[in-house]
């Protein structure tokens, strides 16, 4: 905390946002729904009525909440100290999980219904309370529209009447007015982010927000649906009504390698900032973690140049790569003390030709013509997950019908597929090479430390390659079964080289994490486990395919 701090306030920035899908409910009982009565002022005036129902109900929350509470109003008065805003994100709907036992009419069917009533109660309630104990919160970004809070229309299953006479719009409208009215009796302001899974959930969210009052903001990603270097600018930029706009974009990777395979895009982040101005975009969010992924952040990897570019760019369109890199050594204390500015430049000049091309190598690996290839740049497990994290989940064709035969198996696209991967392990193969000498600047520490994150780099991206020629592959002769030409023999040829190349990584991966100590989330990316649970999928599949092609065929 203190450093993300710290950064925004070195950088000019104005904000801290906390995100965690259910931040609110992790500091907030509420009281009301344990009996707490409205004369309550903060948390220990309403724990004070309630401390006994809670031990009955739910013991494990009735410490927590006041000690998060603590914690936050202690980081809220640090960023304030520094002119740094605290805004909270979530995803609503979310709740504790006791409050269905204490409203069971909540569940219809077996099926959680979003459309009883009491949940826009609750929502008020919570907000009014939350604002009661952390008044200096800035105010609330949210995003309605994403499945992946506990309860969304988006992803609704309950078939009561009142579901089945709602539109996703009206019940998104509900709810975020359930949210403004405490938001802004607080005198705090409300975020709608435009997060959802498809181009419907969009424009059934966009015709939503084109009704809020004028006051709400919204926060649009650089890129539908989510964080993909290779999709499409948002097309809802610049089309939001008369309502401010922001735009968020990532730093540390969930879909371009966590900073293990670095990534630095500041050429996309100049490209689409200046798309966002021109859209009328007046403010911006940049994402330094995951919740998904305790304990990592692009603090912790050279994809905190990401942070570095972002930021600068924000302030100054103009600014040089140079410019860029040596703020981040320079922070990062990779630069020796009482270094000259010459041999700064020097050091900084060197940083910017070491990961100069290492967006497309690593948009050569995870990718796949663009598509989304990867489990949040982890490798995918089988056949059948790979494509639906290329075209389901993750679908760049929803958003660029030209991609609609990207993943194709013609004998001319599974080429143009091999080749790109082809490229990736070629160049990345050379980034040793260019961290090798040292610049005069940089410590010996910080060097060494560049060094050995390039070797995980190379190993990193050899594992793409060797998984998605194996999915290819195995892809295309369960496409074209009993192919006989001379393409058909290469690829059955290359399948077995594939999966036992697959094996000998794995194994080169459980080695090095056992010769080696990085951050741990260098061993994630490094999925030994993954590889070989994919390769047993993908010969399975062809042992199974030649079992049925050797199967007599019974006579009719």
């Amino acid at each position: 905390m203190r450093k993300a701090i710290e950064f925004a306030r070195r950088h000019e920035m104005t904000s801290l946002v906390l995100h965690r899908n259910d931040i609110v409910d992790m500091v907030v009982y509420p009281g009301k729904l344990f009996g707490a009565s409205d004369a309550g002022r903060n948390i220990f005036e309403r724990y004070r009525e309630i401390f006994p129902k809670l031990y009955k109900y739910t013991p494990t929350r009735r410490s927590g909440p006041y000690q998060r509470r603590d914690y936050l109003r202690r980081v809220i008065e640090l960023a304030g100290r520094n002119g740094i805003d605290v805004w909270f994100e979530n995803k609503e709907l979310s709740f504790p999980d006791i409050l269905l036992e204490l409203n069971p009419q909540l569940v219809k069917n077996g099926t959680l219904c979003p459309n009883d009533p009491f949940w826009w109660d609750f929502v008020d309630t919570k907000y009014t309370e939350l604002f009661q104990d952390l008044p200096e919160i800035r105010g609330i970004i949210t995003a309605p529209g994403t499945g992946e809070s506990r309860l969304a229309i988006s992803s609704n299953r309950c078939t009561c009447e009142a579901c089945r006479g709602s539109t996703p719009q009206g019940w998104y409208r509900k709810l975020i007015m359930a949210m403004h009215a405490p938001i802004r009796a607080a005198g705090r302001e409300l975020v709608v982010r435009d997060f959802v899974f498809d181009r419907k959930a969009q424009t059934e969210l966009a015709e939503t927000i084109t009704s809020l009052p004028s006051d709400v903001i919204v926060s649009l990603k650089n890129t539908p649906h989510d964080y993909y270097p290779t999709f499409p600018d948002n097309p809802r930029l610049g089309d939001v009504g008369d309502h401010r706009q922001w735009v968020e974009f990532d730093t540390m990777g969930q879909y371009f390698g966590w900073g293990i395979g670095p990534a630095v895009i500041t050429d996309d982040y100049r490209r689409r900032m200046e798309t966002a101005l021109r859209h009328g975009v007046e403010g911006m969010i940049l994402r330094t973690d995951w919740e998904s992924l305790d304990g990592h952040s692009c603090f912790h990897t050279p994809n905190r140049l990401n942070l570095h570019a972002a930021a600068a760019l924000a302030v100054d369109a103009d600014v040089s790569d140079r410019e860029i890199h040596r703020s981040w050594l320079t922070e990062t204390g990779m630069t020796a003390d009482g270094t000259g500015d010459e041999e700064l430049d020097a050091a900084a000049d060197w940083s910017v030709r070491l990961f100069a091309r290492s967006w497309e190598i690593v948009s050569k690996s995870l990718y796949v013509n663009d598509c989304v290839f990867s489990d949040s740049s982890n490798y995918p497990v089988s056949l059948d997950h790979a494509w639906w994290l290329a075209e389901e989940k993750n679908s760049l064709k929803d958003w660029d019908p030209s991609k609609e035969n990207a993943l194709e198996t013609s004998e001319a696209n599974i080429r143009r597929i091999l080749a790109e991967k082809d490229e990736a392990l070629r160049l990345v193969g050379q980034q040793p090479g260019l961290a090798g000498e040292r610049p005069a600047a940089l410590t010996e520490t910080a060097h060494r430390d560049l060094v050995s994150r390039m070797e995980t780099f190379r190993l990193y991206v050899a594992g793409w390659r060797a998984a998605v020629r194996a999915c290819i592959f195995t892809k295309f002769l369960l496409d074209h079964p009993g192919s006989d030409d001379a393409f058909g023999t290469e690829m059955r040829d290359a399948s077995e080289e594939a999966f036992e190349l697959l094996r000998t990584l794995a194994d080169e991966m459980k080695s090095y994490a056992a010769a080696t100590d990085q951050h741990f989330a260098a061993y994630n990316m490094l999925g030994w486990e993954r590889l070989l649970t994919l390769r047993d999928d993908l010969s399975g599949r062809l042992a199974a395919l030649s079992q049925r092609a050797a199967d007599p065929v019974p006579a009719e």
